[in-house]
């Protein structure tokens, strides 16, 4: 009887599994009577996948699972799902050419539907980046960009909805000319791309400012790991800026160990240069260390030979790295009405001061820009190892567009230490005949390059930073936000 019972159950079991494996055979004789009944036509798909960075010499191949394609989805002409498992290349430019036969009724192609599968047993998979897919039918050429990363998803999962490893599940890019939304009239397309910005708005989540100041709003996520894969860097670059940043970080220490043992010996003291031929020496010794470029160190070497003049002092604020800072005066500001009397000889023979600036031939840079920066307070012996204040100064400089002498010219220098409560210094042109080491040509010297600091920092922070980083960053996003792959504008600024 128990013989019986299992000979009954095995037979069962092969009964269900004959029916399963009749059913899927059944399901699949379906699917191709379904595309033999109607003529087919030849598709040649050339898929561009990699990155051209790094250019490596060997190509590595992406084996994590196959693309998964539908051509022209969501309308009547949409093609079986169709499956291409190559050797795609993952660490370089690279393509990949192949044939698929799709039902004639499918005609010319207009969207493409792509996501990548995984193989059933991977468990640590790779995002694959696709540059672009090129179809060729007919004897026509039809692109359709990508650009993104996309994550081999479960193929148990059919039609996969979820962002994974900031990856979207799939991307649906059109071919042809660029469009604005208005423009659009074919409804599939029009879905596409409002599904499109759904997805990219669902994984790049805003944070609108809340606070008190009128400063724009950021991505809510602020770990790298967490960001979208576009906007990460690709994998040589972000290897080769954490290992620089591995390496400043180990200066820094070794700098800072450094001065804490000079400290612990009682010299809390930096050194000091003795003479701007002993800095050149310097600098010629640090240029063969770190193998700079000798065509650099020889323009630094020949500017070194008059850059303590005026004129030079002038050019490198006209056409250095902050030259739209300078606007014309024709009153003093408040801060310079402490301002003591100008010596004679700046303005020269019989010009006045005054009426030269109301003539409106007096120009000025300001750093008042400086006055919301700190010094650095408790931190700066934890960062430097030295108990030194760190200073802040404000510089002012007002320039005479000298008439006579038919060029710009530096006339007064306004200095104030930020973090103390000192009363501002000013400073004047020396006589020409002031050697280079009197008093008041060095204290001349002295005043420029404090000023030329201080507007260094505006261009570090301002004018670089704020007007070149933080602000165009706020485009950027908006732009991946807020306009689909075939807006004209996101063609235009993508690249950049």
């Amino acid at each position: 009887w128990y013989q019986r019972r299992v000979r009954a159950r095995a037979a069962v079991a092969v009964t269900e599994a004959e029916e399963a494996a009749f059913a899927k055979e059944k399901t699949v004789a379906i699917n191709a009577k379904s595309i033999l009944s109607h003529k087919v036509s030849a598709y040649v798909m050339i898929i561009h996948t990699g990155t051209n960075n790094p250019a490596l010499d060997k190509i590595e191949k992406w084996e994590d699972g196959r693309m998964s394609f539908i051509l022209n989805p969501e309308t009547p002409r949409a093609s079986p799902l169709f499956h291409v498992k190559e050797l795609f290349a993952a660490n370089r430019e690279s393509n990949v050419r192949v044939s698929k036969f799709l039902p004639e009724y499918c005609g010319e192609p207009e969207q493409l539907k792509i996501s990548v599968e995984s193989n059933k047993l991977e468990i640590i998979k790779e995002a694959l980046f696709i540059r672009e897919i090129t179809i060729l039918y007919k004897h026509k050429f039809y692109r359709f960009p990508v650009s993104d990363y996309l994550y081999p998803h479960n193929p148990l999962l059919m039609d996969p909805q979820d962002v994974y490893d900031g990856c979207p599940p799939y991307v649906i890019s059109k071919c042809g000319k660029s469009t604005f939304l208005a423009n659009e009239k074919d409804p599939a397309v029009l879905a596409a791309r409002l599904k499109e910005l759904e997805l990219r708005r669902k994984h790049l989540d805003w944070a609108p400012n809340t606070g008190p100041h009128v400063i724009p709003g950021f991505t809510k996520e602020i770990v790298y790991d967490k960001l979208p894969r576009f906007l990460k860097f690709k994998n040589a670059r972000q290897k080769a800026f954490q290992l620089n940043l591995k390496r400043g970080h180990n200066m820094m220490k070794r700098t800072v160990i450094e001065n804490k043992i000079s400290v612990i010996f009682g010299k809390d003291t930096p050194e000091h240069f003795k003479s701007f031929k002993e800095f050149e020496t310097l600098f010629v010794e640090l240029a063969e260390e770190h193998q700079y470029d000798l065509a650099m160190v020889d323009d630094v070497l020949s500017v070194m030979k008059y850059w303590k003049t005026d004129d030079e002092f002038v050019r490198q604020e006209l056409a250095g790295i902050n030259p739209a800072r300078i606007y014309k005066i024709t009153s003093l500001p408040e801060s310079w009405t402490a301002m003591p009397e100008m010596p004679s000889h700046v303005m020269g023979e019989g010009v006045n001061f005054k009426e030269e600036l109301a003539a409106g031939r007096m120009f000025m840079i300001d750093t008042n820009l400086l006055e919301v920066v700190g010094d650095g307070g408790v931190l700066m012996p934890i960062l430097t190892g030295f108990s030194l204040p760190m200073v802040v100064s404000l510089g002012d400089c007002i320039y005479y567009n000298d008439p006579i002498q038919g060029k710009l010219r530096p006339v007064a220098i306004r200095l104030e230490y930020k973090n103390g409560e000192q009363a501002p210094t000013f400073w004047y042109p020396p006589k020409p005949s002031d050697s280079e080491t009197s008093h008041e040509y060095l204290s001349w010297l002295l005043a420029k390059l404090y000023f030329r600091s201080s507007n260094m920092q505006i261009h570090a922070i301002l004018t670089h930073f704020v007007r070149a980083h933080a602000v165009v960053e706020v485009f950027a996003i908006a732009m991946y936000r807020c306009l689909p792959k075939q807006h004209p504008l996101h063609k235009l600024l993508q690249p950049h």
